[in-house]
């Protein structure tokens, strides 16, 4: 008894190659960033296009994050959140590529240049 028929087989070869696709996109970062946005429970806080280290903090002046840029590179260095997950993620070059805390509900988008095509919109 035959399990697979031919369009399965032709099915399984365009989903193998959808993925090789995404891979090969992601594995070779653009040139780098040119700053980033920060936004605050989707409000943008923070428009960031100088090297150095900032503080983001909450409405009541409590450190949420620190984030550092250098080097067309963006890291979050320090965060108040439990599980660190964003100061994990390391340096981000790709401008397809935000850092998200989402207990403290920050996303840090960097930016590309201005042929960049990346993501329109973030929601919560």
């Amino acid at each position: 008894m035959k399990f697979t028929k031919k369009n399965d087989l032709y099915l399984l070869l365009v989903v193998v190659l959808l993925v090789l696709v995404m891979i090969f996109m992601n594995a070779y970062p653009k040139k780098g960033i040119n700053g980033a946005e920060v936004y605050l429970k989707g409000d943008q806080i923070l428009q960031i296009t100088k090297e150095g280290t900032y503080s983001i903090t909450n409405d009541e002046g409590e450190l949420l994050m620190n984030v550092e840029y250098i080097d067309q590179r963006i890291r979050v260095t320090d965060s108040s959140c439990p599980l660190k997950v964003c100061e994990n993620t390391g340096w981000v070059e790709n401008p397809n590529q935000p850092i998200i805390c989402i207990p403290n509900e920050i996303i840090v988008k960097p930016l590309g240049t201005e042929d960049d095509t990346g993501i329109d919109i973030y929601t919560w």
